[in-house]
């Protein structure tokens, strides 16, 4: 028996659900742009590799040509949407509270290392 004007379990459990919807809809938002920015690198990075081995093999300088540091540019790309599917699968019975906590501290690791590696990645390269 519920009391009168009180909200019922029914409706809590809805409301809960739309709140945890939110939390994952807008970090789905802030990973989305993070792995755009990652493809964004890999693209970039590839691209100025070609052209400089191209560059330095049509002058003679094979020894001088650069590898592709395959390894890092995917992790790059693959670090948040790892991160934040391992997030939501943490908190797929959690309140959109502790959804949200963890989803910030999802974010931030990735984000940790995320910046690590687009910092990383052209040293290497050293263009």
């Amino acid at each position: 028996m519920t009391a009168v004007g009180g909200p019922t379990a029914g409706s809590r459990s809805t409301q809960t659900l739309v709140a945890r919807i939110v939390v994952w809809v807008v970090f789905a938002v802030l990973f989305a742009y993070m792995t755009a920015q990652s493809v964004g690198n890999f693209v970039v990075v590839t691209d100025k590799l070609q052209k400089f081995n191209e560059f330095v093999g049509s002058a003679g300088g094979a020894s001088l040509k650069r590898p592709v540091p395959w390894v890092w540019l995917v992790l790059d790309v693959v670090v948040p949407p790892l991160a934040y599917a391992v997030g939501v699968w943490v908190t797929r019975r959690s309140t959109a509270v502790v959804t949200a906590a963890v989803l910030v501290v999802a974010f931030a690791a990735a984000g940790a290392l995320w910046l690590t590696l687009q910092l990383y990645v052209p040293s290497l390269v050293d263009l």
